[in-house]
């Protein structure tokens, strides 16, 4: 049999090879590599039209740009030289003592502030703040790892610098000054870039020279970009990127790039899937929905890829749901829901053509017939394959959203998009989580937040006390949806408005502080409302305590004050439930107690 090669899958595995010359300069590794046919990927960000404009002005800005590793600095440094000369990039060391000049202004490039010794680097931010002088011709355009920038500037006198560069992290680019700007590349929201990134890998074009091979039908790489095609399975794809924002796991291009690279290709090449083929290997483990997971568990990639170890955590189609297991096993048998069925389960590669329907034909009929442990354990198999295959293929998204393990994120993405959703119950229902994370003790009080500190301690179990109470209708959710000019940041967030209890105005003579803005992700917003909802402490409790206890921190220090009687209030079990009671010495030194 002749080997059919098409050099695109060849193009696609070279973005997830595994070499330290690759992980260190993803940019400079691609671009050494022949295009393919269809030309380069070419995502328009807003970034670089940002940066476009910027720099097209007669008086532009330094530039600092900050991320991780494979955020696309080096790219977008790239894009600009070559704006401003129309020519190949020189020589990177050079442009860093041996400016570009346009207009009477000299533009000095440093790629990547990390690849300079400390006198070097603490030099380049000197000079950068010398040029921030309106009358300076100096401009600057600085890649820069944060902790590297930060370490830097802890190390010299430039505090004109430091205050900007400070302002700007922490409220974005827009609250800077005119003639520096900073962007912090690890706020772009990858997931945005994903349907374009996944039209590119799968357009028509670059697959054209599968035509002749005499498994294309039988291809798992074929049909992974079929399928990768479909708008319903791309949106799929999409949500497990959101998925990553929502819990403020920041992707790069970069690792986005090699994530799908893998996901439709598996890093197999055509000689090795032609090879397999001949000797009638099931390729039902190369489907994308099991490449999106970093394939097999011994795969080399999984242990790679931080994409596909982040998404591990959310257990795609490890646990068994009625309604997706029974729709699996026997939709067949439901006239409504045959033809979908029929259509989902195809006799095609990801389910080893005929092997599936006859295991699970197998798995029906088997009853208590010898070998029917073994037909039992051999569809079972089949289960965790077809779940992941439903989530991105099945049209019911109620259902398949539930082999996502966060119980409650129809609630949170409903919350930030929806202006008009109920918010008076989940409102209650967040008060009484955060009671029960403050205090230690499953209460039931949703009208109030406790906000609780140090515990009294007594025969019976030590109970915190409670130093501060705001009623529910002095906390409200606020969605911030406000656009970045700067950044592709598609993405509203979360927050909790909490006022200072209603008395405070008394003690303060009506100077009482503002209300507390508290963001919430969807972890965080999970472990409250399963609290809520009876679930125990300890479930999600280390990733989120550190968040609550700063909360609590900051309510007691924003809303504290002093009162002329001393009172004690706390929580007391009575008749299976927790009563709060009060212990006070009036100004006249009397202890009186209460209910």
């Amino acid at each position: 049999m002749s080997i059919i090669r098409n050099t695109f899958v060849d193009y696609l595995n070279k973005y997830t090879t595994a070499s330290p010359d690759h992980e260190a300069a993803f940019d400079e590794f691609i671009a050494e590599a022949p295009p393919p046919a269809g030309g380069l990927l070419r995502i328009q960000t807003k970034v670089e039209q940002f940066l476009q404009v910027r720099f097209a002005t007669d008086k532009p800005p330094s530039i600092i740009l900050t991320g991780n590793a494979g955020d696309g600095k080096t790219f977008l440094c790239r894009q600009i030289i070559q704006t401003l000369t129309q020519k190949p990039i020189p020589d990177w060391e050079e442009l860093t003592h041996t400016p570009l000049e346009r207009n009477g202004i000299r533009f000095y490039f440093i790629k990547d502030l990390s690849e300079l010794n400390e006198e070097e680097g603490k030099a380049i931010l000197k000079r950068l703040e010398d040029s921030l002088n309106p009358t300076s011709p100096n401009r600057y355009f600085i890649a820069a790892n944060e902790g590297r920038l930060r370490d830097l500037l802890n190390r010299i006198e430039v505090p004109k610098l430091r205050e900007a560069i400070e302002q700007q992290l922490q409220y974005g680019a827009d609250s800077g000054s005119l003639s520096l700007v900073i962007i912090d590349l690890t706020k772009v929201t990858t997931s945005v870039f994903v349907p374009e990134t996944l039209r590119w890998m799968t357009s028509n074009i670059h697959w054209q020279s599968c035509i002749n091979c005499p498994i294309i039908e039988r291809c798992p790489i074929q049909h992974n970009a079929r399928i990768l095609r479909n708008d319903l399975v791309v949106k799929r794809v999409k949500l497990l990127y959101e998925l990553l924002d929502h819990l403020d796991i920041h992707v790069t291009l970069r690792d986005m790039l090699i994530h799908l690279s893998f996901t439709l290709t598996g890093s197999q090449s055509c000689p090795e899937l032609q090879q397999l083929d001949a000797r009638q290997a099931d390729l039902s483990y190369l489907a994308y929905y099991e490449n999106i997971l970093g394939g097999r568990e011994n795969s080399p990639f999984r242990r790679k890829s931080s994409v596909v170890q982040h998404l591990a955590r959310l257990q795609l189609g490890e646990h068994s749901i009625f309604e997706i297991d029974n729709f699996i096993i026997n939709s067949t048998e439901q006239d409504d829901q045959e033809n979908i069925h029929a259509q989902l389960f195809v006799p095609a590669v990801d389910l080893n053509f005929k092997r599936f329907e006859q295991d699970r034909r197998a798995y029906i009929e088997g009853g208590a017939e010898q070998g029917a442990r073994e037909e039992t354990l051999a569809f079972l198999a089949w289960l965790p394959h077809c779940r992941r295959k439903l989530f991105f293929e099945w049209q019911d998204e109620r259902c398949t959203n539930l082999s996502i393990t966060f119980r409650y994120l129809n609630t949170y993405r409903q919350l930030l998009t929806d202006t008009h959703y109920p918010k008076d119950v989940i409102r209650k229902r967040l008060v009484l989580g955060l009671n029960r994370a403050f205090s230690r003790l499953y209460l039931t009080s949703d009208e109030v937040l406790y906000i609780t500190s140090q515990y009294l301690h007594s025969a019976e179990q030590p109970r915190p006390l409670v130093r501060l109470e705001i009623p529910v209708n002095g906390i409200d959710f606020w969605v911030d949806s406000r656009e970045d000019l700067s950044l592709d940041r598609c993405w509203r967030d979360l927050y909790l408005l909490i006022s200072p209890p209603p008395e405070l105005n008394l003690y303060r003579m009506g100077d009482a502080p503002k209300p507390q803005r508290w963001r919430l992700n969807l972890l965080v917003f999970e472990y409250l409302l399963r609290l809520a909802d009876g679930g125990t402490f300890d479930v999600l409790a280390e990733e989120c305590e550190l968040s609550i206890r700063d909360l609590k921190d900051r309510l007691l220090s924003a809303f504290s004050h002093e009162t002329t009687s001393v009172r004690i209030k706390f929580f007391v079990a009575e008749r299976q439930q927790y009563v709060l009671k009060n212990i006070y010495i009036d100004e006249k030194g009397v202890i009186l107690a209460g209910g």
